[in-house]
Order: structure tokens, then C-alpha cells, then sequence
């Protein structure tokens, strides 16, 4: 390194026996990994062709932080840096801090860590807190992040369906307890994201593929986000009215129908993008402006309700079906974007 940027070194490609070619390495890199003759090294080859030398150990290279909580506004500002630092992949995390206890500051983090999966705090010795990753990668492939994002976003929507089916009045804290799941696969996420940006050895074990792929993966987990607020929202403006709207059948068949609509569009989304299926893609794409918000509209038109809380509730609702179907649409082309870059017989890609 040389002012603070990498050292650009050049070698000539040699040729070695009949089937392979060697490069030599630069010694000042050998040296700084502590390597000898015998070593082995691992070659990765990444999505834009390049190849990538790793000694075995960088496969075990726990990266550390230490945050001086002193020189942190409050707790607010703390927790957010301590989240920023989980987020951008951290294994180790050191808290140090003088001016309270460490036991009453372990308290007050403790609900903040509790969201953040893979993460265990831990009390060090005096006045310092360790936080430690104990992800296992191998676990969380995109796709797999995505479809469990998927299956709590289609229960959101369900258990509100049931809620207005029922009148139980203990599904929204289910829906609320939900929502903070898909909040926790979001941080997950985009640890594992900006840790396989940092460490592309991940990315075998987040199996991602190309580089709409990784773009798709990352939009996704930020759509299923902003769909689980739409549908926590919805959830507690229709349980402050709920006998109002079990009163007014118009406005309740109309909930009805443009909920199961909704969670139908989304299970096709997923479906398309999951199965790179282009027709249900293109039929999701293809919708009118206003598909889930018009079902809604149509049932009460007929029968206006007169109630302003409820038009209220219409209003909302409408605005909520109309960024559902909004998300269910931006799926749906994120499936083409990847469905471009696969093996078939509607595209033939040349390079």
C-alpha cells in the first residue's frame, strides 16, 4: 500500500506442463499474510470474471470494532451505531464505556441485540460490553432469506384477514410481533450483503448467481419491509374500527376481497421471481393502474358509507392496495431482470 491505495503489480502469465499457467506472486503480499512455501491458497473466481487468492485463514478472519459509548450523545445515538456496525458485518464488537454501570447499559441494549440475529452480548471484564457474531452462513442463501421474508409478509396479510373474519382482537399483536420479524431479516440481510461485498468467499454460501441476482435480493428484502409496514398500518386503523366495519357489510366485503387479492398478486410475484416464470411475470406486470384499490372502490360504491371514520379507513386502505400492488409489480419485473441473465429459449445471449 502506498498512500493509502493498493499498489497496482503486473505479471506476465507463464506456461506451466500442457494444461496449466501460473503468475508469480508479489512477495510483499506473501509476507503480509505471513504465507511459506507448501501453502495453500484458495482461488475464487468472482461474478465479474476477476479471480480472488485467499490464504485458509481469511475464511476465519474475525473483523473487530471498538465504540467509546462516552463520546456518544445518548443511548439512541449508541444503539444506532452499534446496529450500523452490525449491519456492515462486524464479528466482534467491543462497548467501552465509564460513565454508568455496564450491567444497567447491558439492560438497556439488551432489547436492540435481540434483534439483531446472530449477534450475543456478552459482559467483558471492568467497563466494557462484547457483542459477537455467531452466524453460521451456510444457513441464509438469498433466496432462502427471501422466502422467509415471503412466508411472514402472506401471514401478515392472512391473519389481518382473519382478524376481520373473526373480531379477535389478539391477532394484531401477532401481526406486530410479525412485523419486527421481517425488521430482523432486513438487518440480516444486509449484514450478509455487505459482509459478501467485503468477503466474496460468501458468496457460495449466499448462492448468489449474477448480478441481477444480487441487486433483485436486496431490493426484495427492502420491498418485503415496506409491505409488512403497509400491512401492520392497515391492521391496527381496522382493529380501532372493528365493530364499524363488521357494522357496514359493504365496507367489509370489500376488505375482504381486496385482501385475498392482494395475497394472491403476491404469491404470484414471489412465484415469478423464484421460478424465473416470464408469462406469470408479464400477467402480474400487466394489471390495471389500479387492480387491488378498484376491487375495494367497486364493492362500495354501490352503498357509500357515511361514517367518517370509515371513509377514512377506505381511503387508507386504498392507499395501501395500491402500494401492494406497486410491490407486487416491481417483483414481478425483478424476476425478468434475472430471467434475462438465465439459460432460455426466448433469449439468446451473446457476449
Amino acid at each position: 500500500m502506498r498512500g493509502g491505495r493498493a499498489e497496482r503489480v503486473f505479471r506476465r502469465l507463464q506456461v506451466v506442463g500442457r494444461a496449466s499457467y501460473s503468475i508469480s506472486i508479489p512477495k510483499s503480499w506473501v509476507l503480509r499474510m505471513g504465507l511459506k512455501p507448501g501453502d495453500i491458497l484458495e482461488i475464487s473466481e468472482g461474478i465479474d470474471g476477476s479471480l480472488r487468492l485467499s490464504p485458509p485463514e481469511a475464511r476465519l478472519r474475525r473483523s473487530l470494532c471498538r465504540i467509546n459509548a462516552d463520546l456518544c450523545r445518548d443511548l439512541d445515538h449508541l444503539g444506532a451505531i452499534i446496529l450500523a456496525s452490525y449491519r456492515v458485518g462486524y464479528d466482534v464488537v467491543q462497548v467501552s464505556c465509564s460513565k454508568s454501570p455496564i450491567h444497567e447499559l447491558s439492560r438497556s441494549l439488551e432489547s436492540l441485540i435481540e434483534g439483531l440475529p446472530g449477534f450475543e452480548l456478552d459482559q467483558g471484564q471492568n467497563s466494557e460490553l462484547i457483542l459477537r457474531n455467531v452466524l453460521d452462513y451456510s444457513r441464509f442463501p438469498a433466496d432462502d432469506l427471501v422466502k422467509r421474508s415471503y412466508i411472514i409478509v402472506s401471514e401478515m396479510l392472512n391473519t389481518l384477514s382473519s382478524f376481520l373474519e373473526t373480531g379477535r382482537y389478539d391477532l394484531i399483536p401477532y401481526i406486530e410481533t410479525l412485523r419486527r420479524r421481517i425488521g430482523e431479516l432486513l438487518q440480516l440481510h444486509a449484514r450478509l450483503m455487505m459482509t459478501y461485498f467485503r468477503r466474496r468467499e460468501l458468496g457460495r454460501f449466499l448462492k448468489l448467481q449474477n448480478p441481477p441476482h444480487i441487486y433483485s435480493s436486496i431490493i426484495l428484502e427492502n420491498l418485503m419491509d415496506s409491505l409488512a409496514e403497509v400491512i401492520l398500518e392497515l391492521a391496527k386503523r381496522a382493529s380501532m374500527l372493528g365493530k364499524k366495519v363488521w357494522a357496514d357489510s359493504t365496507t367489509y366485503n370489500g376488505l375482504r376481497r381486496a385482501l385475498d387479492e392482494s395475497s394472491r398478486l403476491i404469491d404470484g410475484a414471489i412465484r415469478a421471481y423464484l421460478s424465473l416464470d416470464p408469462e406469470q411475470a408479464h400477467s402480474i406486470l400487466s394489471l390495471p393502474k389500479e387492480h387491488l384499490a378498484g376491487i375495494l372502490r367497486e364493492e362500495v360504491e354501490e352503498t357509500p358509507p357515511k361514517d367518517r371514520q370509515l371513509i377514512a379507513l377506505i381511503a387508507q386502505a386504498e392507499a395501501a392496495l395500491t402500494i401492494i400492488q406497486s410491490i407486487a409489480q416491481r417483483i414481478a419485473q425483478l424476476s425478468l431482470d434475472i430471467f434475462m441473465e438465465s439459460e432460455n429459449p426466448i433469449c439468446e445471449v451473446r457476449s
